[in-house]
């Protein structure tokens, strides 16, 4: 069996030769609890790391939202990849050729995302030629040159020029066989009614990207998806990014990402300034820890990405109204998001890489370490509004302080801040205190539950049995025996019965359940999968694994009796009802020997207490 072109055996070897920790490690910190490794979950905010890791069974499942998988599954959902794109990127890193099936195409969605990527190519080579080459491309390399960059960084960065031409870059993709529905897919030409012409008075397109010194916009594969330019000359916008795309969404995309990464995960903290030629100046200086915005603000897509990799933050504004407010906006992003943000501001006129030219890296590291928290930047910044306004501006910047407060549900920092801002105006602590309930709003607000393992699921309430035999199914310690008093009929969970039933299709010679074949076949099933990732990675102690599966098997039988008995005196009844005698005395047979049968069975064995679990 194989899965869209690629043979199933070439998938499996891939998976194989893939380490599950590695991959999911180059996303989210991890840190080893028992046999598992946990971090904070990449596909919902949590405070508490809920999402866990298991290197001997190759899977992931969060406790806070359910999802889980295999490494595909993982890649798939965090890179927003189709299932053969998955495949062939992780069989590149393994190193393993992925053959291709003869007079096949691929996937529409596939096919198109890597056309995609191949023009984006196309286009960045013709870019980066054009520096070299053209008249205005050298002019533009000496101003790069004028602006501290080295050609080192130029040719790393893959820096490029976009001839002042109004359909260069549609002729030279026209000749490499391209259609004008491939550019203005790609975002790189404009159809020409939208330079407020008809398409009747002037039909045709123009290329995007004009005069303008460009850089590539790359994913974490390092491949193009999308470009910035600035305008070189006189013209507007002076920035200019691609639209957004099937590659490219500006409010999800981190600059330079894709090269700090390695340096945020090992530091744990990632700089953000707000242009790109500020992140690669940094980087030119040795401070690689730095991606860029591009010509959006923060989202919260954004901050979901950042918290796949670090736990702090800096944030890079200039000094002017315009750069304040952009940090104050970004309170309620980082407000409770497991986050610590500190917000630097350099000096009047100095952009991070004249600073850094001027005083050294180690002086911006140093500014890093000195920097106020967010909050902090938050509560100063009404603080001298109020410090320097009458009484009303008073009044008003201390509600905007507490207002702030609200925002975080940390009791020492919102004592901390009152008691300096207390301090600060010569308002007693009490009269804040007492100022603070009356700003909050009526409707109490909504808590987000931490997203830690559900201490009872309601999947299982009532039958914790069935939990209990699949995760021991799971972690390969039931015995031959058991596997064949395992009854897949006795399940009443969907889920838990399908696992079972799969089981019952992965047995070894000696009757053993296969478990890595089993788990393959369950992660892979949407009905079941989560359960499976689930209990796979749950950490249960039992005392006594022989005697508490025995007890389980035990209540799994009585119940199912039960239930057969009670669906048989349902029949008996409507049979009675419905005047048929003959169906009627063979149905109350059944049911005096069903009686008979559970007054003559022994007692059930007592039920050993409950596994404890480790989490």
């Amino acid at each position: 069996m194989s899965q869209g072109l690629i043979p199933q055996d070439v998938i499996d070897h891939i998976k194989e030769r893939t380490d599950i920790a590695e991959v999911v490690s180059g996303y989210v910190a991890l840190s080893r609890t028992g046999q598992n490794l946990k971090g904070l979950c990449p596909f919902h905010a949590e405070k508490t790391p809920s999402f866990t890791v298991s290197p001997s069974r190759q899977i992931f499942h969060c406790f806070g939202c359910g999802v889980g998988g295999n490494v595909y599954t993982f890649v798939m959902k965090i890179e927003g990849t189709s299932f053969p794109e998955t495949v062939r990127e992780l069989a590149r890193k393994a190193g393993i050729e992925v053959p291709v099936v003869q007079g096949a195409r691929p996937a529409q969605n596939s096919d198109n995302r890597e056309r995609l990527e191949q023009l984006n190519d196309v286009a960045a080579a013709w870019f980066r030629s054009n520096l070299r080459e053209a008249r205005t491309g050298k002019e533009a390399l000496a101003y790069l040159h004028e602006r501290g960059m080295t050609n080192e960084t130029i040719e790393a960065f893959g820096f490029g020029f976009a001839l002042d031409s109004w359909d260069g870059l549609l002729r030279r993709l026209t000749k490499e066989g391209y259609t004008t529905e491939d550019m203005l897919l790609a975002g790189l030409i404009v159809p020409r009614e939208q330079a407020g012409r008809t398409s009747q008075e002037a039909a045709g397109f123009y290329d995007r990207f004009r005069s303008r010194i460009m850089l590539p916009i790359c994913d974490l594969r390092k491949k193009v998806i999308g470009f910035g330019g600035r305008i070189f000359g006189d013209g507007m916008p002076k920035y200019l990014n691609s639209p957004d795309t099937p590659l490219f969404n500006k409010g999800r995309t981190l600059y330079l990402l894709e090269r700090a990464r390695e340096a945020t995960s090992r530091q744990d903290t990632m700089i953000i300034v707000e242009g790109y030629f500020d992140a690669i100046a940094l980087h030119q200086s040795g401070i690689t820890n730095v991606v860029a915005t591009l010509g959006t603000a923060l989202t919260p897509d954004h901050v979901r990405t950042i918290r796949r990799f670090v736990t702090k933050v800096v944030l890079l504004f200039d000094p002017d109204p315009a750069g304040v407010r952009a940090a104050l906006r970004t309170l309620d992003l980082f407000v409770d998001s497991g986050i610590g943000v500190r917000v630097v501001s350099l000096p009047a006129g100095d952009d991070p890489d004249v600073f850094v030219r001027k005083h050294g890296a180690d002086s911006f590291v140093q500014l890093q370490q000195s920097a106020p928290t967010l909050l902090d930047f938050a509560v100063e910044h009404s603080l001298q509004s109020a410090e320097s306004g009458a009484l009303e501006d008073r009044i008003r910047g201390v509600d905007e302080i507490l207002r702030i407060l609200q925002k975080t549900a940390n009791r020492i920092e919102k004592e901390e801040c009152i008691r300096r801002v207390a301090e600060r105006l010569g308002i007693s602590q009490k009269r804040l205190i007492e100022r603070y309930p009356e700003l909050l709003p009526k409707e109490e607000r909504r808590t987000v539950r931490s997203a830690g393992p559900p201490a009872d699921d309601s999947r299982f309430k009532g039958i914790p049995e069935e939990r209990d035999l699949v995760h021991l199914l799971l972690q390969g310690h039931l015995s031959p025996a058991d596997i064949g008093a395992l009854n897949a009929e006795a399940f009443s969970v969907p889920a838990c019965r399908r696992i079972v039933e799969m089981a019952h299709r992965h047995l070894d010679q000696d009757g053993r359940v296969q478990v890595r074949e089993t788990l393959d076949e369950a992660v892979a099933d949407p009905a079941c999968g989560p359960v499976a990732t689930e209990l796979s990675v749950s950490e249960r102690h039992y005392d006594d694994i022989p005697a508490y599966v025995q007890g389980c098997l035990a209540t799994l039988n009585r119940k199912q009796r039960e239930l057969a008995f009670g669906e048989l005196i349902v029949r008996l009844r409507a049979a009675e009802q419905a005047g048929r005698t003959e169906e009627a005395q063979r149905l109350n047979a059944q049911v005096n020997a069903m009686r008979v049968s559970k007054a003559d069975s022994p007692s059930l064995p007592s039920h050993p207490s409950p596994p404890s679990r480790s989490l």
